[in-house]
């Protein structure tokens, strides 16, 4: 388009050139003539490009407008969308959260109930254990002394006979003793307090109360804690470790002693007494449990690194048993 108008330009100051020098031929005004036809042409072109350009620039400013306006419509859909979800999103947290509270607690409660149940379990075996032992020891008791039952009834059917004739004349009664031909009377039965012995074919005595044993202690002692008379059990355990530190029943009766102390919430006496377990009975059936235990009372006092440590020292030495099991779910629990 500039170039154009240059030659218009140019073409306008021949012209006026030619008209004020008064020397221009016919030839050249004819040229001149068509050359401003030309440019007029030209002119009337650019005319109407310049019309259809401002045609196109109205139709692409008014799309222009139409696209803002959209687009501010647009943003504020945005807007709004953006500020719904996130009112939505914080009522779904706050449900979610109002709704895991209650399953949180259910699971604590759970797991306290678990524990509770899991040291009734316990506490079952070892009494089915310890009835199991007593009532071995009852049937051997019943054993022998059915035995000498049998033994007595001989007696007494060889006193009955006579020694002539191949029977034996009953004694008279009131016969002194030391006599020639006397034989040797039964003796009274009672019960005395060690079946295994045999009683003297003396003259009976009154029988003397039996004094209680290890096995009559034990048995008391256990059964007072089953009760949940804990401070009576508790009591009665350490007499009978006082009394007999080298039972067959010592270790069982440390363990329940430290079980006493933990249902008082006396976890550093409880934690203690485990331990006796631990090193004086190193190969015990107790162990497992008293690890276990001794884990748990320092949970109880909040000291979680020790805890971890006895429950993890449970899962390596024993992996196979309850209290490992137990030990990895509160393990686990712990974090």
């Amino acid at each position: 388009m500039k170039a154009t108008w240059t030659r218009f330009l140019l073409a306008v100051i021949l012209a006026a050139v030619f008209l004020l020098g008064g020397c221009a031929t016919q030839s050249d005004m004819d040229s001149v003539q068509r050359d401003s036809n030309n440019l007029t042409k030209e002119l009337l072109g650019l005319q109407r490009n310049l019309y259809d350009l401002n045609a196109e620039m109205k139709e692409i400013s008014a799309k222009l407008d139409s696209l803002e306006k959209r687009t501010s419509t647009l943003q504020r859909d945005a807007n709004v969308m953006s500020g719904e979800v996130k009112s939505k999103v914080g009522l779904l947290e706050k449900e979610m959260e109002s709704s895991s509270q209650p399953m949180r607690r259910y699971q604590a409660d759970l797991g306290a109930r678990l524990d509770k149940m899991q040291l009734e379990v316990q506490n079952l075996t070892g009494r089915f254990e310890e009835g199991k032992y007593f009532a071995e020891k009852t049937f051997g008791a019943t054993k022998n002394y059915q035995t000498r039952l049998e033994e007595l009834e001989k007696r007494v059917a060889a006193l009955s006979k006579s020694p002539e004739g191949g029977e034996k004349k009953p004694e008279p009664a009131g016969r002194p003793p030391g006599e020639k031909g006397e034989e040797e009377k039964p003796p009274v039965i009672t019960a005395p307090a060690d079946p295994s012995k045999e009683a003297p074919a003396k003259k009976a005595e009154p029988p003397k109360k039996p004094v209680a044993g290890p096995d009559e202690a034990y048995k008391k002692s256990y059964d007072l804690y089953s009760k949940g008379n804990i401070e009576a059990a508790q009591r009665e355990f350490k007499r009978f470790l006082e009394a007999y530190p080298k039972s067959k029943y010592a270790e069982n009766a440390h363990f329940w002693l430290g079980e006493c102390y933990f249902s008082q919430k006396k976890y550093e006496d409880a934690i203690l007494e485990f331990d006796e377990v631990i090193k004086k009975y190193p190969k015990g059936n107790k162990i497992p449990d008293a690890l276990y235990r001794q884990g748990m009372a320092f949970l109880e006092m909040k000291d979680t690194t020790n805890a971890k440590l006895i429950l993890k020292e449970v899962v390596r030495r024993f992996p196979q048993s309850d209290q490992a099991n137990r030990a990895r779910k509160k393990l686990k629990e712990l974090g």
